[in-house]
């Protein structure tokens, strides 16, 4: 429960209030780097949409949970098992009180970087369709399924009364929350939006490896604040997480290019380093402090292994998911939950926590822990499944509202015909592929 302001006064910790001012940085650092890794990796006549989709989504999820999307997720008064209430709303009595889930920090702190990691996931999905779904329907999209989908699934995983929590799901920074949800998400999108018009007539190319290099590293290094201010505290519990992260992201990069060289015959791979290095950081999410930091290595080279062959699977059905959003963030999400129930130690999740308020994995012959996480990751994902359908469908209803751009628009590029600039104007990109006999003029309806 929310202190008074006397109470309140005595329990804040300065080391902690700047660990989390600082980790709510190193997150939204990951906001641009996320637009720059999707940049890079999209066509050049979409790259600047990318750039774009990515901090418009942000700034409307921020604008809903100060209005009320924390009150939703997080506030502490709800007893509801499922979801908050409005007892927060436009973030009041929020400066001078503490929420019981981060007592030594004011709640604004605790808002603010938890408003971070709300802002950041419909980013990660948005990869999934970038150059097919227009930004004003994106906008109304992203604020709808904020408020539907992800808040109710921050309650129950973070919230003391969440279902989920209470359950003993394992999630310490995300894994369900965040990535699982975002990469189902996209996956319903690449579905319900359909295949770009070009689909299996060309080989799509990341257009500048270099900002999907620089897109990555500063996902890398933000996320030492997304994985250690987990925490919510100056501790060791922080010092676990954020080691283990590292460890993870340096193993996931290695395997996934080695696998990339040996499978698929090709060199040292920039982007194949990249993307095995944001699998990795994905896996070692929900269990970064419940593990060993050492068996981040397990955690990196095995989901490299699975994202990569998860990889070949969605090509195998056919399905565009542009950017390999559905098979690095919901495979990587999923096993890395999984994993966590296995690897997960009392000796690392006791730490900095009140007695008998911990669980661990099957390591320590806590048995009912990797069916527990699956329960955790069932759920979401039927959450997630049912709301983004219902959610897609009622748009495309509404006149103004549908999602997916036109023919034309998509065959110039969404850089043109939605913002009307381009990163690169001494290109004239629909007159290129038009040469080259890549654009179409007819799409199924979708």
């Amino acid at each position: 429960m929310n202190t008074t302001t006397d109470t309140a006064a005595t329990l804040l910790d300065s080391g902690d209030i700047s660990w989390i001012l600082i980790s709510s940085a190193l997150v939204f650092v990951q906001i641009p780097g996320l637009a720059l890794f999707y940049s890079g990796l999209s066509e050049a006549k979409n790259s600047l949409v990318a750039l774009l989709s990515v901090l418009l989504a942000f700034c409307v999820v921020f604008l809903q949970w100060v209005l009320f999307g924390y009150s939703l997720a997080l506030s502490d008064t709800s007893t509801s098992k499922f979801i908050g209430n409005f007892d927060f709303g436009a973030c009041l009595d929020i400066l001078t009180t503490q929420n019981a889930i981060a007592s030594t920090i004011p709640a604004a702190l605790l808002a603010m970087y938890q408003g971070m990691f709300a802002g950041i996931t419909p980013g990660l999905f948005l990869g999934a369709v970038i150059g097919r779904i227009r930004l004003l329907p994106m906008m109304v999209f992203v604020f709808l399924w904020t408020t539907i989908v992800y808040d109710p699934i921050t309650y129950w995983s973070w919230s003391t009364h969440g279902w989920l929590h209470t359950l003993n799901v394992m999630d310490y920074a995300g894994g369900s929350v965040v990535h699982l949800s975002a990469g189902v998400t996209g996956l319903v999108l690449a579905l319900m939006l359909g295949n770009r018009t070009d689909y299996g007539e060309k080989a799509y190319e990341a257009h500048n490896p270099s900002f999907v290099y620089i897109g990555t590293i500063l996902m890398w290094f933000g996320w030492m604040g997304f994985n250690g201010g987990s925490s919510v505290a100056a501790n060791v519990r922080g010092v676990g997480a954020a080691f283990a992260t590292n460890v993870a992201a340096a193993a996931g990069g290695l395997s996934y290019m080695a696998m990339e060289g040996i499978i698929n015959k090709k060199r040292f791979s920039a982007i194949a380093f990249c993307n095995g290095v944001v699998v990795a950081l994905v896996a070692i999410t929900p269990g970064s402090g419940f593990v060993q930091p050492s068996v981040g290595i397990i955690f990196g080279s095995l989901t490299a292994a699975a994202c990569f062959f998860s990889v070949k699977l969605v090509h195998s059905f056919k399905i565009d998911d542009g950017l390999e959003v559905a098979a690095s963030h919901g495979v990587g999400g999923a096993f890395g939950m999984v994993l966590t129930g296995i690897f997960a130690q009392y000796e690392v999740t006791t730490l900095n926590v009140s007695p008998g308020s911990a669980t661990a994995g099957w390591l320590d012959q806590v048995w009912i822990q990797v069916p527990v996480q699956f329960a955790g990751i069932a759920s979401v994902v039927v959450w997630t499944v049912t709301w983004t359908v219902l959610i897609v469908v009622g748009m495309n209803a509404v006149p103004g509202l549908r999602l997916r751009c036109s023919v034309e628009d998509e065959a110039i590029g969404l850089d043109a015909s939605e913002i009307g600039e381009r990163s690169y104007p001494y290109i004239r990109v629909g007159d290129v592929e038009r040469q080259k006999g890549q654009s179409k003029s007819t799409v199924a309806d979708i």
